[in-house]
């Protein structure tokens, strides 16, 4: 397996997949590298569904683009048919579709608390496919369809369908790493808001 920090680097949002199957071993292995993931008092609050049915996928390309459509108000340019990102055009040919699902605990506090027991499970599973060279994204614009979405997969009413994530080799233009990131100076204060520590 590749050195840690190396896959972290590789690890970028991929839009152009092969049509190459995940192998179930591997993809078993990037699954349980999310159930690795930390969460609020150990409660492991994820459910993960796996999409290969093609038409399932078409139907949540569909609710991608609309998602998109909402988000944008219908904006000039920016309608159903110019999505910018490539997969949710043919998403039924990328190999695979999670949907990683939170469960809907009664909250003390703040509601985005959730997603801290949630999203380091997702970046679990993408640098996992990073380590096997498989690249995925990090979807929500479908959110915006969120009922169409929940009723297409079945998830019930006492869990949430936090993040899409389609997950594949990536095909040319497409590769993993390179992609480019401030640098820390330029993000990382020290001991309060700031300080840069200069």
């Amino acid at each position: 397996m590749p050195d840690f920090f190396d896959v972290v680097r590789s690890q970028r949002g991929t839009a152009y997949y092969k049509p190459d199957p995940v192998p179930d071993g591997v993809l078993h292995q990037i699954l349980q590298a999310a159930t690795r993931a930390p969460s609020g008092s150990n409660r492991q609050p994820w459910r993960f569904i796996v999409v290969r049915d093609r038409e399932v996928k078409r139907r949540l390309g569909e609710l991608y683009r609309e998602g998109q459509h909402r988000a944008s108000g219908g904006a000039p340019g920016r309608d159903a048919g110019e999505v910018p990102v490539h997969f949710s055009v043919g998403m039924e040919d990328v190999p695979v579709l999670v949907m990683v699902c939170v469960e809907l605990w009664e909250m003390r506090g703040a509601e985005w608390y959730r997603g801290a027991s949630i999203y380091p499970a997702v970046q679990n599973l993408m640098l996992a496919a990073a380590a096997h060279g498989i690249g995925t994204r990090l979807t929500t614009i479908w959110q915006h369809c969120y009922e169409d979405v929940a009723e297409l997969l079945g998830v019930p009413d006492d869990w949430g369908a936090m993040a899409l994530v389609p997950i594949g080799y990536p095909q040319p233009p497409d590769h993993l790493g390179g992609s480019r990131r401030k640098p820390v100076s330029e993000v990382t204060f020290y001991d309060r808001w700031g300080n840069t520590g200069a």
